[in-house]
């Protein structure tokens, strides 16, 4: 077993080399998966921008290309992609360009290839107007066409006609005109630069039908190295030298483009994108930079006059003195329409109320619906003890909002984890986590969007159907030991994972969510005092100690997961959170197979390893424990 996992780690190791960094992939991945889809859902100007950038980064296609950890992609083929999503914008050329390219690498089907290239020479049949034989000019056009017909010059000085030359396969981008790409000026040149083969715009125009051409972007950041997003999808990161991407493919209109970089503040504004290339050179402001010094002068003064206007308010409403008397010793009562944090004396009955009409923040708007800020509400997807989340829509988008509650607005500590989540998300880009958007405040009110996920969590699938099979279980499990894999290496530890954080999408795949309590490095002096964080449940001996939680108290989490999709029940059970807590620091459970008979002696072996009371003895890191779970997966049918 220990040469085989040693074997095992050493084949894994040499892919991933193999494959570039970990970041790297993620890039190129998520860049691939976000242009299929953008394809498949009939945006194939998003998609052109999409699949550009993910050649751009890994250019080789081919199967079975590992991406991150022991994940795969079956099928990496970029520029059969590409030539479909240029076809849908009828761009011939550039679908003429990806099928060579794809060609040149002879790593993707060649009957797709044949079929996108046949369908590219109909378009361009179509599109090229026919040419009317002439007496003066018997010269035959041989099939298919490679130039547009000129426009009939005046009759008055008719012009003699041109003999013009087919030129060669590897240029096979002379057809229709396409809309204008920067990128590739030189195919937009006619085969003969002769006024008579020279197709107008007015008979390009007549040929092809009206089409609006790619917009074209380039940013410039400082300092360099920024994230990119277009209507928050990641289109690639600025050099991080210059300072500088270009992103062609782009649809004309109005978008809005983000820059984001770790230490800074996000910058984002709404930008139109016509035709021509479009450019933005931003600075991007440090996240804890003071304010320059006549902003704090204006603060100063402005802090000052709302002090007294404050005072002087209070004054002319200030009741008579009798009315004043403190001889009640009951509660104070609330003030009208202001939420008190934790004030649970107030009565103040349940109301029916809209989506989150009456919350702060949220506004109705002229036609009718609520908003919070840019955002319409349409829906709650559920409540915690803490926040809330809405499906909302901004554009065309729709995302997962999550704000605090109310009650909670006033609370430093909640806000810190609040933020800390938010900042923490945005780092994570892996296939099994949810990501985190965007950041932001609507009066004073915390919020940030996540992708929307459908599914259920692994809760509520286990609380229908009970403990899974050995298999489905085991796969289950190593989807969240990768995503903790990567949340480790990034010097994440998730510190509350429990099923409920775990969603389950409809075709098998499971996204760990939640790092609301979530501990990274950059956050070491961030405490909370007064409470204990975490699910009893769940949680590791280390963490009820006060030991300090590291990635192996994760993968005790994740024992207790393990466990409870085998055998349907947790390992400790008791009427109390502290009796169960005493459990985890002094009892040693049954084995699954104890609880369900069938549980497979390999998987007991590693869930009892899971759950060791001393950190030591479990697995290292979680890399070990995907490596021996994908061992299981390969030997059992």
């Amino acid at each position: 077993m220990t040469a085989r996992r040693a074997l095992a780690g050493f084949f894994c190791s040499a892919l991933w080399l193999a494959g570039g960094s970990a970041a790297e992939a993620q890039e190129w991945h998520e860049a691939y998966r976000d242009g299929v889809k953008a394809l498949a859902q009939g945006q194939p100007a998003r998609a052109v921008g999409l699949l550009e950038y993910a050649v751009s980064k890994r250019p080789q296609p081919g199967r079975d290309i590992v991406t991150y950890g022991t994940n795969v992609e079956r099928q990496y083929y970029p520029y059969l992609k590409l030539a479909e999503a240029y076809i849908k914008q009828h761009d011939l050329a550039g679908a003429r360009s990806a099928l060579k390219r794809s060609e040149t690498w002879a790593r993707e089907p060649a009957d797709e290839r044949r079929r996108l290239a046949a369908q590219v020479e109909a378009m361009a049949a179509a599109a090229a107007p026919a040419v009317a034989p002439s007496a003066a000019a018997p010269t035959p056009m041989p099939p298919p066409p490679t130039t547009l017909a000129a426009e009939p010059p005046p009759v008055a000085t008719p012009a003699p006609a041109v003999k013009t030359e087919t030129p060669p396969a590897t240029s096979g981008d002379r057809g229709t005109p396409p809309p204008v790409r920067a990128a590739e000026p030189a195919r937009r040149e006619p085969a003969v630069p002769s006024a008579a083969t020279t197709p107008s715009p007015r008979a390009t125009a007549a040929a092809t039908g009206p089409a609006t051409p790619a917009a074209i972007l380039e940013v410039v950041s400082q300092p360099p190295g920024a994230s990119v997003y277009v209507d928050d999808e990641l289109i690639g990161s600025t050099d991080p030298e210059w300072g500088r991407l270009v992103r062609s493919g782009l649809t004309p209109g109005r978008h809005r483009i983000r820059l984001a970089l770790v230490g800074f503040r996000d910058l984002s504004e709404e930008v139109d994108l016509g035709p021509s290339r479009t450019e933005l050179r931003r600075r991007l402001v440090a996240a804890d930079a003071p304010p320059a010094p006549s902003s704090r002068r204006f603060l100063l003064v402005g802090g000052v006059a709302a002090l007294l206007l404050g005072l002087t308010a209070w004054a002319l409403r200030r009741p008579p003195a009798a009315a004043t008397s403190l001889a009640g010793s009951g509660p104070l009562a609330p003030t009208p329409g202001r939420s008190r944090a934790f004030d649970h004396s107030a009565p103040t009955p349940p109301r029916p109320t809209p989506t989150g009409l009456g919350s702060p923040g949220v506004r109705r708007g002229a036609d009718g619906l609520e908003y919070f800020g840019d955002y319409r509400l349409i829906e709650p997807l559920g409540r915690g003890g803490m926040a809330s989340v809405y499906r909302a829509e901004r554009g065309t988008e729709v995302y997962a909002l999550k704000r605090p509650l109310p009650a909670f607005l006033e609370e430093p500590e909640f806000l810190e984890r609040f933020l800390r989540e938010a900042e923490i998300g945005r780092t994570l880009h892996h296939p099994n986590i949810v990501r985190i958007l965007e950041r932001g405040e609507v009066e004073g009110v915390p919020f940030f969007t996540m992708e929307l996920v459908e599914g259920e969590t692994l809760q509520a699938l286990l609380l229908r159907n009970g403990a899974m099979n050995a298999r489905l279980a085991t796969q289950a499990v190593v989807q969240i030991a990768e995503a903790l894999d990567y949340a480790h290496l990034k010097g994440v530890v998730h510190r509350d994972l429990k099923p409920s954080n775990v969603m389950v999408l409809p075709d098998g795949m499971l996204k760990v969510m939640d790092y609301g309590i979530a501990r990274a490095r950059r956050f070491e002096g961030l405490t909370v005092t007064g409470a204990f964080l975490g699910s009893p449940e769940y949680v590791a001996p280390e963490t009820i100690e006060a030991k300090g939680a590291d990635a192996r108290s994760d993968l005790y989490s994740l024992g207790v997961i393990f466990y409870e999709t085998l055998t349907g029940t947790r390992p400790f059970l008791a009427d109390t959170p502290f009796a169960i807590l005493q459990k985890h620091l002094t009892e040693v459970p049954a084995p699954p197979s104890a609880r369900r008979p069938g549980v497979p002696g390999e998987l007991d072996r590693i869930v009892m390893r899971l759950l060791s009371k001393a950190p030591e003895q479990r697995y290292a890191a979680a890399e070990d424990l995907v490596l021996d779970l994908r061992d299981f997966l390969n030997r059992v049918v």
